[in-house]
C-alpha cells in the first residue's frame, strides 16, 4: 500500500510539473505571440527550433521566473523570465543558445534572466561549445533595476573572456537597447535583420529624455547604421530565417572551440583546377579598376566564399572560403573602392578578421592590390596611423599559416600590413604585371627630388623623366631576382599553388589545438 501511495503522489507531481511546463511554453501568451508574428518576427521558441537540429535542444531554466519583491512586479508572471537558454546541436555539433523572448516583458533583463545568461556563458566556456545569442530585448527591466545600486559588469567580463575559447554569434532580431546591445557588441560575429534589428545604447525614448532628439529606431541603430557605417555589426539579413541560416553557415567554417582545428569538408572541386577567366580580370589599362571578388570566386572551392562585413569598408574584403576542402580566411583589397587603399575603417575590419582567424586556427590568404595606407587630413583625423599599426600588432601574434599573392600593386605600409615581406608566410607569389615597393614612383620622385624640380625650367617634364628612370626597376622580376617573393606565376596557377602551400603548412598541426596567448598593449 505504501508503494502505491508513493506512486500516486509521484504521478500527481508529474502532472503538476507538466502543467508548469506547458504554461512556461506559452511565453507571453497568445496575444503577444500574435503581435510578434504580425511584425514579421518569429517567437523566441520558433527561432530556437529553427536554429537547433530536431529533437536535440535541452532547455535550462524553463521554469524560471522573476524574483523581484518590488511592488511594481507584484502579480506579474514572467515565464522563463523572458529568456530561453539551453544546449543542443547545430548541423550535428554541440552548441548553446540564449534567446531573448520579446513576448515576456519585452525581453527585458531581470535578475533571473541575467543569471540564466551568465550561466550559459560560463557553461559554454567550460564545455567549449559555441554560444548563439538571439537578441530581441529591451535591456534592463526598469521595474527591477531602477536605483538597484552600482551596475553590474561581471557578465560582460565573462563574455569577453569567452572570446577566443568558443565561438560566439549575436543575431539582432529586434530592438536591442541598453544591456542587450552591449552584450551583442562583445560577440565575435554579429548579424542584424534589416526590418526589425536595432542596436543602441539607449532606445528612442531614452534618447528623447536625455538629449531632446526625436529619432526612429532605424536611424538610431538600424542595420544601415551598424553594418554600413559604424561596423559594430557584421552582416545584414533579410529576416529571422535568413539570419539563422547565415548563423549556421558561419559556424560551418569554425571549430567548436579553440581546442579543435577547423573542420574539413570535401567540396568536390579539383585542387589543380586552373581558371582561364583569371587571364581577363585585370584590364590592359591598369588605371581601370576591376572586381577582386571575381578573383576570389575563381580560386576558392566553388560556392564556398562567405563574406564577412560585406557592406562596411568595401575597399577591404574579408571572409571564409575552402581550398580543397580546408578552411581559409581571405583578406583582399578591393580596387573598385579607393583603389584598395587602407582607411581607418578598412584597417579595423582587417584587424578583427585576423584576430578571429588566429583564435580558431584558420590559415590566412592575402590577395594584395593596395596603393598604401590612405593619406590626407580626413584619414589622419580618423586615426589611420594607429589603426594601420594595429594590423602589424595582430600579424605579430598570428601564428596561423599565411600565404600572400600580390595581384597588381603593393606600396608602403599598406603593402606591409597586407602580410608583406617577412611576415612568416609559407608562400609569397606575384602575378606578372605587379608593381610594388616602399613608395610609388610618382610620390617618391616628388619627395626625393624637390630641389631639382623646383629649379627646373619644366618641372613636369623633369618629373616624367625621373619617373621613367625609376620605372625600370618596377615589375615582379626585380623582387624575384632578390628573392623578395618566392615566385612569379601565371594567374591560372594561383589556385593549385595556394592549395599545395596550404597543405604543406598544415603539417605543423602536430600538437593538439589550444587557445593562443596575447601579450603587450595594442596601439
Amino acid at each position: 500500500m505504501a508503494k502505491e501511495k508513493i506512486g500516486n503522489q509521484m504521478i500527481r507531481e508529474i502532472e503538476h510539473l507538466n502543467q508548469r511546463r506547458q504554461k512556461a511554453l506559452q511565453m507571453g501568451g497568445p496575444e503577444r505571440v500574435d503581435r510578434q508574428h504580425k511584425r514579421g518576427k518569429l517567437t523566441a521558441r520558433e527561432r530556437v527550433a529553427l536554429l537547433m537540429d530536431d529533437n536535440t535542444f535541452q532547455e535550462y531554466g524553463l521554469l524560471a521566473n522573476h524574483q523581484s519583491h518590488r511592488a511594481e512586479m507584484a502579480n506579474k508572471d514572467a515565464p522563463a523570465d523572458g529568456v530561453i537558454t539551453g544546449f543542443g546541436q547545430i548541423n550535428g555539433l554541440r552548441a548553446g543558445v540564449i534567446a531573448e523572448d520579446f513576448t515576456v516583458m519585452g525581453g527585458s533583463i531581470g535578475m533571473t534572466h541575467g543569471m540564466k545568461k551568465f550561466r550559459m556563458v560560463q557553461l559554454s566556456t567550460q564545455e567549449r561549445a559555441p554560444l548563439i545569442w538571439l537578441m530581441d530585448g529591451a535591456g534592463a527591466r526598469a521595474e527591477e533595476f531602477i536605483a538597484e545600486g552600482l551596475p553590474m559588469v561581471a557578465h560582460h567580463l565573462f563574455t569577453a573572456k569567452m572570446s577566443g575559447i568558443a565561438p560566439s554569434v549575436g543575431v539582432v532580431m529586434g530592438p536591442c537597447a541598453g544591456d542587450s546591445s552591449l552584450a551583442a557588441c562583445l560577440l565575435e560575429f554579429i548579424i542584424m535583420t534589416k526590418k526589425e534589428g536595432m542596436l543602441a545604447a539607449g532606445g528612442p525614448p531614452v534618447v528623447l529624455a536625455a538629449t531632446g532628439e526625436v529619432v526612429s529606431k532605424e536611424d538610431l541603430g538600424g542595420w544601415k547604421v551598424h553594418c554600413v557605417e559604424s561596423g559594430v555589426a557584421d552582416n545584414p539579413a533579410e529576416d529571422d530565417a535568413d539570419a539563422i541560416a547565415m548563423t549556421k553557415r558561419y559556424l560551418s567554417y569554425l571549430p567548436s572551440s579553440a581546442y579543435e582545428y577547423p573542420p574539413y569538408m570535401d567540396t568536390g572541386d579539383a585542387p589543380d583546377r586552373m581558371d582561364e577567366d583569371l587571364l581577363n580580370i585585370i584590364p590592359d589599362n591598369l588605371l581601370i579598376p576591376y572586381d577582386m571578388k571575381c578573383i576570389i570566386n575563381s580560386i576558392v572551392d566553388r560556392g564556398t566564399f562567405f563574406e564577412i562585413k560585406p557592406e562596411y569598408a568595401k575597399m577591404m574584403i574579408t571572409g571564409f572560403a575552402r581550398m580543397n576542402g580546408h578552411v581559409m580566411g581571405i583578406i583582399a583589397n578591393q580596387p573598385k573602392v579607393f583603389s584598395g587603399a587602407i582607411t581607418a575603417k578598412a584597417a579595423q575590419k582587417e584587424r578583427h578578421f585576423i584576430d578571429l582567424c588566429t583564435a580558431y586556427h584558420i590559415p590566412l590568404l592575402f590577395l594584395v592590390d593596395v596603393p598604401g595606407i590612405m593619406t590626407g587630413q580626413v584619414a589622419e583625423k580618423e586615426g589611420v596611423l594607429r589603426y594601420g599599426l594595429e594590423l602589424a600588432y595582430s600579424l605579430s601574434w598570428s601564428d596561423v599559416p599565411k600565404i600572400t599573392v600580390v595581384i597588381h600593386k603593393a606600396f608602403g605600409m599598406g603593402g606591409a600590413v597586407m602580410c608583406g615581406y617577412g611576415a612568416g608566410q609559407t608562400l609569397t607569389l606575384a602575378w606578372p604585371r605587379v608593381n610594388f615597393g616602399s613608395i610609388p614612383a610618382g610620390g617618391g620622385v616628388l619627395a626625393a627630388h624637390q630641389a631639382e624640380l623646383a629649379a627646373a625650367a619644366d618641372p613636369k617634364a623633369l618629373a616624367r623623366e625621373l619617373e621613367e628612370a625609376y620605372n625600370k626597376y618596377q615589375g615582379p622580376y626585380q623582387a624575384a631576382s632578390t628573392f623578395n617573393v618566392d615566385d612569379v606565376i601565371d594567374p591560372r596557377e594561383t589556385r593549385p599553388r595556394i592549395i599545395r602551400a596550404l597543405e604543406l603548412s598544415l603539417g605543423r598541426r602536430t600538437a593538439p589545438a589550444s587557445p593562443g596567448m596575447r601579450w603587450g598593449v595594442m596601439p
